[in-house]
């Protein structure tokens, strides 16, 4: 595989969760499919290093569905990001306001850069509770 573009984009916390998700699925159905999965198991280093894979990817899911993304949908996040345009914020401090979801406004200071000359105090809590209002509108898990 060769790599087109290196820095195409950035993923959310969600985003990375639903590629998991999916790439988990598929491995099930290819595993299904397969005849004597038990004997596929033998200690070869290909099936080895998908053992590998399947492990990494489940513990990432684990976490990753003990944090704020497992609360998301790609429409909360759009309805975030387009709310976030007034804010004139960098992307990369939208996509760590997606993945961390600030309850404190050391947190907000800590996910913007120079928040103090970028942003006014008034502004700084508007994000904040924009942050809060957008936690309360997802549907619980």
């Amino acid at each position: 595989m060769k790599v087109k573009n290196t820095n195409a984009g950035r993923l959310s916390n969600f985003e990375v969760a639903a590629v998991l998700e999916q790439q988990a699925r598929e491995r099930r159905e290819v595993e299904r499919k397969a005849p004597l999965p038990g004997a596929r198991r033998a200690v070869s280093i290909s099936v080895r290093s998908l053992q590998d894979v399947e492990l990494i990817s489940d513990q990432t899911l684990g976490y990753l569905d003990k944090s704020p993304c497992a609360l998301q949908s790609r429409e909360s996040i759009g309805a975030f990001i387009e709310s976030l345009s007034a804010f004139k914020l960098t992307r990369a401090e939208e996509l760590m306001l997606i993945n961390a979801r600030p309850r404190s406004l050391v947190e907000v200071h800590l996910i913007v850069e120079e928040c103090e000359e970028r942003l006014t105090g008034e502004e700084t809590q508007q994000l904040l509770d924009l942050c809060a209002l957008l936690d309360a509108a997802e549907p619980a898990g």
